[in-house]
């Protein structure tokens, strides 16, 4: 982009690193004092970007919230996936960040809804007149959505073995993506409105059957001459381990518009490909 560098340096000029603990509130005043100094008078909001295991979400938010939140502003927490593992610890992690926020100051992304192709999605479908009576079921035979990864987990095995492929990359990256896809045209593109259409969906889609997944696990192999060891070689990962490192699945959504269109969906770890 036109002067990218010189403004990247402007950027840069703005900006400082503090070190500290996540759990110590000492440090937390500390990095308090520290913004204060750089932000002088002004009115200044406090936005902090959590992108760490969801184990320490709790200490460094109330840490935060009570030594380095705004004073003249609004004070704001992103939370980056997994937000918790299951239904029971998500809820258990949004009770325990209520304890310091309310909720229109909690925020939990999914860093893939960024991603270019997945922003024009909206506007391929919404603003463009032509695709909008194709986008069915009297059109479309399937849709297929891949995750693949060419590479295995090589040495980062134990946050990995944790949650798997299914909660790592599927149940939240493509199945986001799907309910893009999937939902009715939002009364506006306000973040609610499409939250509102994607639920729509969730809602619509029929339980999985066991027929219609199927998971595995890489084994060693080898590439361009050179051998890899399959997913329980890998010394980060537990002796004996069941967690997939592949999944595919056919969803169905029970509406009228994708009634009887399979939505295949699939994710793997050390496949021939990227993409």
């Amino acid at each position: 982009r036109e002067n990218c560098s010189e403004k990247m340096e402007e950027f840069l000029k703005r900006c400082f690193y503090h070190s500290g603990q996540y759990d110590s509130e000492e440090d937390f005043k500390e990095l308090g004092k520290k913004i204060k100094q750089h932000e002088g008078p002004r009115v200044s909001n406090h936005l902090f970007y959590l992108s760490i295991p969801p184990n320490i979400f709790l200490d460094v938010v109330k840490c935060a919230s009570k030594s380095a939140s705004s004073v003249s502003g609004w004070t704001r927490v992103i939370v980056e996936k997994p937000f918790g593992r299951d239904s029971e610890s998500s809820a258990a992690l949004t009770k325990g960040l209520k304890q310091y926020l309310t909720e229109d100051q909690i925020f939990r992304i999914d860093h893939y809804l960024g991603k270019e192709l997945v922003e024009n999605l909206s506007v391929l479908r919404f603003s463009n007149l032509v695709f909008e009576p194709l986008w069915s079921r009297q059109y479309i035979r399937n849709v297929q959505l891949i995750f693949s990864e060419d590479f295995g987990t090589e040495g980062r095995g134990g946050y990995f073995d944790s949650y798997g492929i299914i909660r790592d990359i599927m149940q939240n990256h493509l199945l986001q993506i799907l309910a893009l896809f999937a939902m009715e045209t939002p009364i506006s593109l306000e973040a609610e409105d499409i939250r509102n259409e994607k639920v729509k969906v969730l809602r619509s889609m029929k339980p999985l059957r066991l027929e219609d997944v199927v998971i595995g696990q890489y084994k060693s192999h080898t590439k361009g001459g050179i051998t890899y060891p399959g997913y329980t070689e890998d010394k980060t990962v537990p002796k004996g381990s069941l967690t997939p490192t592949f999944a595919a699945a056919a969803l169905f959504i029970n509406n009228a518009r994708w009634d009887g269109v399979p939505f295949l969906m699939k994710a793997g770890k050390a496949l021939h490909t990227k993409q």
